[in-house]
């Protein structure tokens, strides 16, 4: 009955005046089924809220049992150009032209010089 409220072998233990050991040896098959049956009420009582419009129990729902995520996709292929164009860079970062603006600006230490911006 006590595992049925979601309760410990320890407290269980406690409230009988012996030790977790007892319980967990003597008493497991009768803990387990006590335990299923708090988890069978919870089920049925999150359903339930589920049902009558609780959202985050709705949203709880469709994570565990529909794999839905709060994660949305990222498209990442545009983005090594806009970093460059973000850091000065500009075109095509393949050219031959940006590779020179590149090369010239880290042969100056990172300074931008005028022909490196031309």
């Amino acid at each position: 009955m006590l595992a049925s409220f979601g309760c410990t072998y320890i407290e269980i233990g406690k409230y009988f005046g012996c030790s977790e050991k007892v319980i967990r040896e003597r008493f497991r098959t009768e803990y387990e089924q006590g335990r299923e049956e708090m988890k069978l009420s919870l089920r049925q009582l999150q359903w339930k809220n589920a049902s009558q419009g609780n959202t985050a129990l709705l949203i709880f729902l469709g994570k565990n049992y529909l794999n839905q995520t709060d994660k949305s996709q990222v498209d990442h292929t545009n983005n090594l150009e806009l970093v460059l164009k973000e850091a000065g860079f500009q075109g095509n970062p393949m050219d031959d032209q940006a590779d020179n603006q590149q090369r010239e600006i880290v042969e100056n230490g990172g300074v931008r010089t005028d022909s490196a911006t031309a």
